[in-house]
């Protein structure tokens, strides 16, 4: 028997056309079933408040795009892509908007040198031009010193990039082990000597990438190397509130880049994070060996492992990165322990003020 059609109230109509006309973000993305989620302490919130936080935290900072993942018991609990990819053409953020992830590309690679690793194609200790020999930095015998553990807990004595140099060259700026100093041409050699010990051109990283990794921890969106698709999807970067480029890295060289190329969102890219707290698609020693401090850094308490940062906290280790290309920021943090973590991505320089304040948000509902 069909049911009689019910009128709408006035009031709900009322409600549903103020917020379709004046609600600052779009918060029309997939979200878990449930209405409430937990904080890293345990302290519960509502989807409403979450929704209320970011909202409040986009409009303050004037970011205009966002993508963010939150997990609870290694499950994305919620999931938003909000704002627009342009704030001249004012296209909206959605599901599929591409977000250029800056250094936080290093962890996912990592993944893929680990497994090389397992796989017993590459040693973490051997030293990498034994592999490969490195014909830009020859001329300095301390290079025949660098491991892949080096590179990837940043004490390989590379600089971040050459063209920070005056001259433009590759040096090695200490006794390699010796000491921290964060290195993008590190991950660029070390992603050389994997492509030559897997008879493949560096952009055929991307497919073994895929392979090796992305497909088996179902990330559907995880791009290193540029194409078509890439830039129909990915977001438009800004600075201060206006459509800028960054620092070129990404523009200018569109091929795989270890340290810096990746493009994705945060469902994706939460996937891998489960993976991690799951300890799934590696072998528990692997996982043990990658997530283990190698070294301090300059900030307080935080040590680099490898590929990913470790910072001791009341509730257990926090395994962290963050990423930034100037017109593009991003972070990430996750608890093994708690099996919580969050991911957000967002196309503006303004990601590190938000994480200052998302952080303990969900660490404990501070606001």
């Amino acid at each position: 028997m069909r049911e009689k059609s019910r009128a709408v109230p006035l009031v709900i109509i009322s409600v549903v056309v103020f917020l379709a006309i004046f609600a600052p973000i779009r918060l029309s993305s997939q979200t878990a079933d449930a209405q409430t989620l937990k904080t890293l302490s345990g302290k519960e919130l509502t989807v409403a408040e979450v929704d209320e936080f970011l909202n409040s935290q986009m409009n303050s900072l004037g970011l205009p795009g966002l993508s963010i993942a939150i997990i609870n018991d290694a499950h994305v609990v919620y999931y938003r892509a909000l704002g627009v990819t342009n704030v001249e053409t004012r296209e909206k953020v959605t599901e599929d908007t591409l977000f250029d992830v800056g250094s936080m590309s290093k962890t996912p690679f990592t993944l893929l040198v680990m497994k090389t690793v397992e796989q017993g194609t590459l040693s973490l200790d051997q030293p990498l031009y034994t592999y490969l020999p490195n014909p830009d930095i020859a001329y300095d015998d301390r290079y025949k010193l660098i491991t892949a553990r080096m590179v990837l807990s940043h004490t390989s004595g590379f600089p971040n990039w050459r063209f920070l140099n005056k001259d433009g060259k590759l040096d090695i700026k200490f006794t390699p082990g010796t000491q921290y100093l964060y290195s993008g041409e590190g991950f660029e050699y070390l992603a050389d000597v994997v492509a030559h010990l897997k008879n493949i051109q560096k952009n055929g990283l991307q497919e073994l990438f895929e392979k090796e990794v992305a497909t088996p921890l179902g990330m559907q969106q995880a791009h290193y190397v540029w194409g078509d698709y890439v830039a129909k999807h990915q977001a438009t970067g800004h600075v201060d509130g206006k459509v800028s480029k960054g620092w070129g890295m990404s523009v200018d060289k569109p091929d795989f880049g270890a340290a810096y190329s990746l493009q994705t969102e945060a469902m994706s890219y939460s996937k891998l994070m489960i993976a991690m707290i799951r300890e799934k698609g590696m072998k528990k020693k692997t996982y043990d060996t990658m997530l283990k401090a190698q070294v301090k850094t300059p900030t307080d308490n935080v040590s680099y492992a490898l590929g990913i940062m470790v910072k001791p906290s009341e509730f257990g280790n926090e395994y962290m990165h963050d990423g930034y290309n100037l017109n593009f920021s991003s972070a990430f943090m996750f608890n093994k322990d708690h099996r919580f973590g969050y991911v957000f991505f967002t196309n503006c320089n303004k990601g590190m003020e938000f994480n200052k304040k998302l952080e303990p948000f969900l660490t404990n509902g501070s606001r």
